[in-house]
Parts: C-alpha cells; structure tokens; sequence
C-alpha cells in the first residue's frame, strides 16, 4: 500500500516537472529563468495552478533581478526574439530600450494562452513574468495594471 502510494507521487510530481518544462518551449526566455533564477540579488518565483476571480493560470513564473544591467542584453535578445511570435504586442521604449513590455504569444493549446511580461525600473531592477492557462487579455490587463 505504501509503496503504491509512493510510485503515484512520484509520477505525479515527474508529470508536473514536465508540464512546466513543456510550457516555454520554444521560448528563448525560458534560458533566462535556469541562467538569472540564482544570482545573487534575483527572486525567482513558481507557482502552479493559480485559481482567481478573472482567471485561471496553470503556470506563474517570475523572475525579478535587483541589479538588472549585466543580463539586460540577454532579456533584450531574448524579448525581441519571443516578440517575433506574439499576436499581441504592448512596449514602452525609451532610448531605444524597452522599459515595460507586454506579449500575448499564441495558445499552446486549446484554452491554454500565453503571455509575457517586462519591468525595468528606474533604479535598474527588472522584472520578468510568464504566464500561461485559460486567461484572456483582457482579464489579465485588467488585474494586473487596473484597464477597463
């Protein structure tokens, strides 16, 4: 009996270790939560399953560097490489560099959209989100900065 019990939580716990691998791929961001996740400064976020109100997410992963100027040249690169694949693009740029950015990428599948968000501060500390389940546009808009 306890043996079975085991094997299920291991199976289950390697099933969702493999939703959340499954779940950026194809995104060149996924490289900067394994590369930044540890450095010092950085506050590295994961949360599975999220039930609110407005939406339904199945993935929550953040990534916020305190210092952000040694790795802004990879975010950018990889930004403007996952923006190529976005339906939905909102940016804020200043100088030539993105200040906030907003990408709602295409449904991984049925029900399951995806989206990406950007932060750079001005003291220098940026903040890197993905986000995916059974969420619109909207909603997410909505609760994250406040649009009708």
């Amino acid at each position: 009996m306890t043996r079975n019990i085991i094997r299920i939580a291991c199976c289950t716990l390697l099933l969702l270790a493999g939703t959340s691998l499954h779940a950026q791929q194809g995104l060149r961001i996924a490289s900067l939560f394994d590369k930044y996740s540890r450095q010092k400064g950085a506050t590295y976020v994961v949360l599975t399953h999220i039930e609110t109100p407005l939406w339904d997410a199945t993935l929550y992963k953040s990534l916020q560097l305190k210092r952000a100027e040694k790795a802004l040249p990879d975010i950018y690169t990889c930004l403007v490489a996952d923006s190529e694949h976005a339906q939905k693009i909102k940016e804020v740029i200043i100088d030539g560099q993105i200040q906030s950015a907003y990408y709602s990428l295409p449904p991984q599948a049925e029900g399951v959209n995806r989206f990406i968000l950007f932060r750079l501060d001005e003291e220098g500390e940026a903040a890197l989100l993905y986000i995916e389940g059974d969420i619109k546009d909207e909603a997410l808009l909505r609760s994250l900065y406040g649009f009708k």
